[in-house]
C-alpha cells in the first residue's frame, strides 16, 4: 500500500492528504542535463537556482524520471521570438516585466528581463493579461455582459480598463473591500444591500470597520449562515457508505454529536493534533503491505491509530466474528491479518466515559472488494464564481497539501486570489468525514490488501 493510501485514509479524518517523498533525480543523464541547462543558456547550478527563484522548485524536488519529462514539465522556453509575440498579443512592455522582477524580488537577485528562461514565466510574472477577450470571461462568469461589468466598476468608481493585469482585478473583486467586491459577495450569499445594512447595524459596524475582505467575508458568512451544512446534509451525502457498513442514522447523529463537543470545546488544539499525525503518517514512508513495516514502523502506526482516538475522545475495540464465535482482536494482530476468509470485523467505538457511539461491520465479501472506492466525497458549497487565477507552475512535486477547516475561503482569498465560503464552524469538513470514516480499524485491512495505488 502506498503511503497517500495510508494517509489519504488518516487523512479523511483529517481532511488532509500527503504523498510520499521519492527520488528519481538519478534517472536523468548528467550529460543530458548539462546540455539542456546550456540550450537555455546557463549550466545545471544556475537552472537549479533559477526554478528555486522562480518558484518551481528544484529539479531534484520535481524528480523528474527523464529528461524528456522535464522538458514537458518546464515547457518551451523564451526566444526572442516568442518572446515578441507575447508582448504584443498581451500588451505588455519590457518595463512591465523588469518592474514585475522588481515587485517580486527578483531584480534584487540579479535578473533582468533577458534573465527569463521559460516562457510561461512571463505569464507567472505578471498573470494574464486584461485583454478583452479575457474581460468578456470575466464578466460571463458573473454572468454579466463586458459593458454591464465595466459599468459596476464606473459606479463604485473604478475603471475596468485601467488594468494591465488581470491579477489586479482579482484582487479587486477577491481581496480588496470596495463597491464591487461588496456587490458580488452579497449576490453569492443571496443578500439585499438593505439586508446588509441592517446587519451592520446590529452589530454596530459600518463597512469601514472592515480593515481586510477577509474580514469583512467572515462577517457575512457567519451573519448568514452561508456555506452551513447542517447533520441532516451530512447523512444524505454519506448515508449510503454507512448503511454499507451498518451504521444507523441514529448512530451517526450520536456520533456527531459527540465529536462536535470534542472540536468545538477547542478547535485550535483539535486541528494542530491532526496536522501532527498527518506528519507522523507523511514519515512513515511507501509500503504495499503491512509486512513491509519494521517492527518500529507498526508500532509507529498503532500509535498514530491510538492517538487518533485520543483526539476524538475515543475508544475502539475490535473483535473478529465466526459465527457465534466473537474473538477480541488487537491493533498489532489486525496488521496481521490479510484475509477475513468468512469472519466478520466487527469495531465499536464508544466515547471515553464509555458510552457507545456506533459500531460497524466489514464482511469478508466488502473487505475482498474495493472499500475505499465506497467512501463518499463531502464537498463544502462552492461559491457561484470560480476564476482562475494567473499562471502557477503546477508541478507534481510529491509534497503534502493542507486544507484547514477553519478559516479555509479567507485562506484562499489571500492566497489563491479567489473565494471559497466558510463551512460556518470550526468542525467543517474534519467533523463530516470524520464522522463518516470512524472506520480505520476496518481500513487496516484493505491496507493490507490493496495494490499499491500511483500518484
Amino acid at each position: 500500500m502506498t503511503k497517500k493510501l495510508l494517509v489519504g485514509i488518516i487523512m479523511v479524518l483529517l481532511c488532509l492528504q500527503a504523498v510520499a517523498p521519492q527520488t528519481a533525480f538519478a534517472a536523468i543523464n548528467k550529460q543530458e542535463l548539462e546540455a539542456y541547462a546550456v540550450e537555455l543558456g546557463t549550466d545545471v547550478k544556475g537552472l537549479n537556482r533559477y526554478l528555486k527563484d522562480f518558484e518551481w522548485g528544484t529539479i531534484e524536488e520535481y524528480e523528474a524520471s527523464s529528461l524528456q519529462e522535464l522538458r514537458e514539465w518546464l515547457g518551451e522556453p523564451v526566444t526572442e521570438e516568442n518572446l515578441q509575440t507575447f508582448l504584443d498579443e498581451s500588451g505588455y512592455r519590457m518595463e512591465d516585466i523588469t518592474k514585475a522582477l522588481t515587485e517580486m524580488g527578483l531584480a534584487d537577485k540579479g535578473y533582468t528581463a533577458a534573465d527569463i528562461l521559460l516562457y510561461s514565466d512571463l505569464y507567472w510574472l505578471l498573470g494574464d493579461p486584461a485583454t478583452s477577450e479575457n474581460l468578456q470571461l470575466l464578466a460571463e462568469e458573473f454572468g454579466l455582459t463586458e459593458k454591464e461589468l465595466a459599468d459596476l466598476f464606473a459606479v463604485n468608481g473604478l475603471d475596468l480598463y485601467s488594468y494591465l493585469s488581470m491579477d489586479n482585478i482579482y484582487e479587486l473583486i477577491y481581496n480588496e473591500v470596495n463597491g464591487v467586491s461588496l456587490h458580488f459577495l452579497l449576490q453569492e450569499t443571496e443578500l439585499s444591500q438593505e439586508e446588509f445594512n441592517q446587519l451592520l447595524a446590529e452589530n454596530n459596524r459600518t463597512l469601514n470597520d472592515f480593515q481586510s475582505y477577509e474580514e469583512l467575508a467572515e462577517f457575512v458568512y457567519e451573519a448568514t449562515g452561508y456555506g452551513e451544512f447542517s447533520v441532516d446534509d451530512y447523512w444524505e451525502m454519506a448515508g449510503p457508505f454507512l448503511d454499507l457498513i451498518g451504521i444507523s442514522k441514529e448512530e451517526f447523529f450520536r456520533a456527531y454529536t459527540y465529536m462536535e463537543g470534542v472540536v468545538v470545546n477547542n478547535p485550535e488544539a483539535f486541528i494542530l493534533g491532526l496536522e501532527d499525525i498527518a506528519t507522523r503518517a507523511e514519515a512513515l514512508g511507501d509500503f504495499e503491505t503491512s509486512t513491509e513495516l519494521t517492527e518500529a514502523q507498526g508500532q509507529e502506526l498503532i500509535a498514530i491509530w491510538d492517538d487518533l482516538m485520543d483526539i476524538f475522545q475515543m475508544k475502539a475495540a475490535f473483535y473478529l466474528v465466526d459465527g457465534d464465535t466473537k474473538t477480541p482482536v488487537t491493533m498489532e494482530e489486525l496488521l496481521r491479518v490479510t484475509n477475513l476468509e468468512n469472519r466478520v470485523l466487527l469495531v465499536y467505538l464508544v466515547d471515553i466515559q464509555g458510552n457507545h457511539l456506533l459500531n460497524f461491520t466489514i464482511t469478508g465479501e466488502l473487505f475482498g472488494s474495493d472499500l475505499v472506492k465506497h467512501v463518499p466525497e463531502i464537498e463544502v458549497p462552492k461559491p457561484e464564481v470560480q476564476v482562475e487565477t494567473a499562471y502557477k507552475h503546477e508541478a507534481p512535486v510529491k509534497e503534502k497539501a493542507v486544507v484547514t477547516p477553519v478559516k479555509v475561503a479567507a485562506e484562499t482569498v489571500k492566497q489563491e486570489g479567489k473565494r471559497l465560503p466558510d463551512t460556518a464552524s470550526p468542525i467543517g469538513n474534519v467533523l463530516a468525514v470524520g464522522t463518516v470514516l470512524l472506520a480505520a480499524g476496518a481500513a487496516l485491512y484493505v491496507w493490507n490488501r490493496r495494490k499499491k495505488y500511483s500518484n
